[in-house]
């Protein structure tokens, strides 16, 4: 499948696969999902996040927000298969995150809590294209990625000397899923 190789540092990467899934329907995912807006804690406040999300995979929790254990619904799992297909890698877990439009956002952060494994988290966006920042921890160096609909970003071992946001986009009326899958110890 054809790809690009957008960042190659030691065993940091980032695979981008522009097209792997444009024929998927945004409003399939988006209408079989039970969204939840929850609260998150951040330098000592507690604001609702700015999204929806939803959980499937083992118990799992991140900045005060705790998961329960939840099925993959057979679309998805379906889904994460295919997903596992393109990245060569196993995936037990998928946080679903939806950006109801422009001024939903996440900030900058590093999925590197003890429980994932680092090696390999492969994002799917569906849905109106979004800017996806990476920057390097030390020199912050920032690499801007316009992720389409349908697209696939693999990242690789990034979670340590890297992070990652979405931005708030104003003028961006229509909702972007995005979902990443991730293999939980």
């Amino acid at each position: 499948m054809r790809h690009e190789v957008l960042l190659k540092e030691g065993t940091s990467a980032l695979r981008y696969y522009p097209n792997a899934f444009a024929a998927l329907k945004t409003s399939s995912i988006m209408d079989s999902i039970s969204w939840k807006q929850n609260d998150i804690t951040i330098f000592g406040k507690t604001l609702p996040e700015p999204r929806l999300t939803a959980w499937f995979g083992p118990a799992y929790g991140y900045s005060s927000i705790q998961w329960p254990q939840a099925a993959f619904p057979p679309n998805l799992f379906a889904l994460k298969e295919n997903v596992e297909d393109i990245a060569q890698s196993k995936f037990n877990g998928c946080l679903v995150n939806l950006y109801r439009n422009g001024n939903d956002s996440m900030g900058w952060h590093r999925d590197n809590e003890k429980e994932i494994d680092q090696t390999c988290i492969a994002s799917l966006t569906l849905g109106e294209a979004r800017d996806f920042k990476v920057r390097h921890r030390t020199t912050k160096e920032v690499l801007t990625i316009k992720l389409e609909h349908g697209s696939l970003l693999i990242m690789e071992n990034l979670q340590e000397d890297y992070e990652h946001s979405l931005p708030k986009r104003k003028g961006v009326l229509l909702p972007r899923i995005n979902m990443t899958f991730r293999q939980l110890y």
